[in-house]
This record gives structure tokens, sequence and C-alpha cells, in this order.
């Protein structure tokens, strides 16, 4: 029996010490990585938490406080690196760090962390779509834009950048309705120039091609987003060629209305003359051949139509 309790308390004894050492341990590992973090040695902070974190959970009740400590020092160790990493331009390792931030302080319950976190996600993302728009990789900056909308559905810039990338790979349908968004959410001027740029050039393309049709339609869809001199220029010289003479003599005559000091001035003055007498409105074509008669290319023509063809009055 003497020998039994020997053993018993041998056995305690060294459970004891063993309990004593692993918490002195932790307790070094703990004010170790608190110097290291005095000293800017972030890194080399979170390293010693962590280990005085894993050796906390082993001992169990007794180290409560010290597990407390360290679980809410880690997830902010963690942001900071990652606002490191992004000021320092590795965008990409500032928010993989970001994140573990946010899965370490949802799994220790730092709420502060988890919305800090959470709410620089969207903007490293963008600035990560931004760098890859510029570099042309508009694959992959259509996926980072679409994951910030995720996180923030109203970001406006998003949206612009995401109908921006969007015209780049020719996916019209995404762009405008990105960029339709973008409008709503405070992008309305930048949105509206890009698609009706994108439209005006879409015009330019189907005229030279001949597709005078097509080019209406982009130049009406251009003006509807934003209406321009050079929208109505378009829509009226396409009209002329589809012999739509309505619709040029509209778009010519509003086109004049906006640029009155336009250097084709009097070569739209004759398109809207022909137009009108194909009509045979003799009167408005009269009217248009007149204001031309003393242009150095188109007079001769123009004075012969007011004097001889049309007979003007």
């Amino acid at each position: 029996m003497k020998r039994i309790v020997t053993t018993l308390f041998l056995s305690l004894f060294f459970f004891s010490a063993g309990y004593a050492q692993d918490m002195e341990s932790a307790t070094n590992l703990y004010n170790t990585g608190a110097m290291a973090l005095n000293e800017g040695n972030i890194a080399e902070a979170l390293s010693n938490f962590e280990q005085a974190l894993e050796q906390a959970m082993v001992i169990g009740p007794e180290a409560e406080e010290l597990k407390s400590n360290c679980q809410n020092t880690i997830p902010k160790l963690y942001l900071s690196l990652g606002k490191e990493a992004v000021n320092a331009k590795d965008l990409e390792g500032g928010l993989e760090k970001i994140k573990t931030a946010i899965a370490k302080a949802e799994e220790f319950g730092n709420t502060d962390v988890v919305e800090e976190g959470k709410s620089l996600i969207p903007t490293i993302m963008l600035a990560e779509g931004n760098s890859k728009l510029a570099a042309k990789d508009f694959a992959g900056a259509i996926v980072d834009y679409k994951q910030v909308l995720e996180a923030d559905p109203t970001n406006g810039m998003a949206y612009f950048r995401l109908g921006q990338a969007s015209l780049s790979v020719n996916d019209e349908a995404t762009a405008v309705e990105a960029l339709t968004k973008a409008c709503e959410y405070g992008q309305e001027k930048n949105a509206k120039s890009t698609l009706s740029k994108h439209y005006l050039k879409k015009a330019a393309a189907a005229i030279k091609a001949k597709q005078f049709d097509a080019a209406i339609a982009a130049a009406n869809q251009a003006n509807e987003v934003l209406p321009s001199a050079q929208g109505y220029s378009i829509c009226g010289k396409a009209a002329v060629a589809a012999k739509k003479y309505d619709e040029a003599i509209a778009a010519f005559e509003t086109y004049v209305s906006m640029s009155p000091n336009a250097r084709d001035l009097n070569q739209t003055f004759y398109q809207l003359a022909t137009s009108y007498e194909a009509k045979g409105d003799k009167e408005k074509a009269c009217g248009y051949y007149k204001q031309i008669m003393s242009d150095p290319s188109l007079g001769e023509y123009a004075t012969h139509k007011v004097k001889n063809e049309l007979k003007c009055n």
C-alpha cells in the first residue's frame, strides 16, 4: 500500500511540474510576442501568440486568461499584416491575410475585426480589378469586379469598371446592364459617356460596312444615352444612305441646332437640301441650297439647282 501511495504522489508531482512548465512556456511565448509587437515586428509577434494559444488550449481552464488575450490579439495582427501588404501593392497577399483575419475573428468572436475586414475587401478587390484592367486582363478584372459587387451591391465604381471591361471583351449585354447600374449609384456622367462612345463607335463601323439601318439604330442608342452632335450627324448620314429622308432631316436639323458653327455646316445644308428635294419639298430644298451658293465646293451645284432645276423664287 505504501508503494502505491508513493507512486501516486510521484505521479502527481510530475504532472504538477509538467503543468507548471507548460504554463511558463506559454506565458513566455506570450510575453515574447508582446515584446515583438512593441518593437513593430508584427509577423514575429503573431507567430509567438499563435504558439502561446496552442499551448493554452492544451493546458485548459487554468490558462483561460492567456487564451483569451491571444484570441483577442491574433485576428488584429492578421488584419494589420493584410493592410501592410495592400499598402505595399501586394493586393493578393493582403487580401488573403484579411480573409484569414476575418475567419479567426469569427472563430474567436471578435466582431470589430470581422466588420473592419469585410469593409476592406471590396476596396481591395476593386483595386485588384483596376490593376488587371490596366494590364488588359479583362477576364480577370471582370471576375474581381463581380466579387466586389457580391460584397457591395451598391458600388457604382465597380459597376462602371465592370461595364468598361465587358465592352473590351465585346459582352455588350453585361456592359449595358453594368453601366446602367453605375448611373444609379453615383457614376452617371462616366457611365453615360462610356456607353455613348460605344454606340457611336458601333454606328461609325456600321456605316463603313454599309450597314445603314444598323448605323441608324446605334446612333439613336447613343443619343438616347447622351445626345450629341456627333450622334445626330452619323444618324443623318446613315439615313440619307438608306433613303430614309424623314429621319435624315430630323437628325441633321438637330445637328445644326447643336453645332451652328460646325466645320461641315455647308455639307449638312447640302444633305438637308437633297433630302427635302427627294421628298418633293421644293421650298425647303431651295432654302438650304441658297445657303451654300457661295461655297467653294458646293456653290456651283447649288446655284444650278436654285436657278435652273428648282427655279427657286
